[in-house]
């Protein structure tokens, strides 16, 4: 079953994902030495892509599909792509 995407936000200590199902999971900054050490501004200024969110002041990508799956809410694929983002 593929997921999508309707909403990422950040607050001061995670990264957050809600599917269109309205499955969320979530990052926690601490687990990513790169989203750790950034920046509230830096940590804000991310865009999404068809599996995953980048940040690019910080050069750091995380996928949906890892996200999810370390949440136990899906599995995880080799195309990595059961949890995506379509505009």
């Amino acid at each position: 079953m593929q997921h999508f995407i309707d909403n990422v936000w950040v607050d001061d200590t995670r990264v957050y994902a809600r599917t269109k199902d309205g499955l969320v999971a979530s990052y926690r900054f601490a687990d990513w030495e790169r989203l750790r050490d950034a920046t509230p501004q830096q940590r804000a200024d991310f865009y999404l892509t068809y599996s995953g969110i980048h940040w690019p002041q910080i050069d750091e990508d995380l996928s949906f599909e890892g996200m999810f799956a370390s949440a136990g809410l899906c599995e995880r694929t080799m195309r990595e792509d059961s949890v995506c983002y379509i505009e």
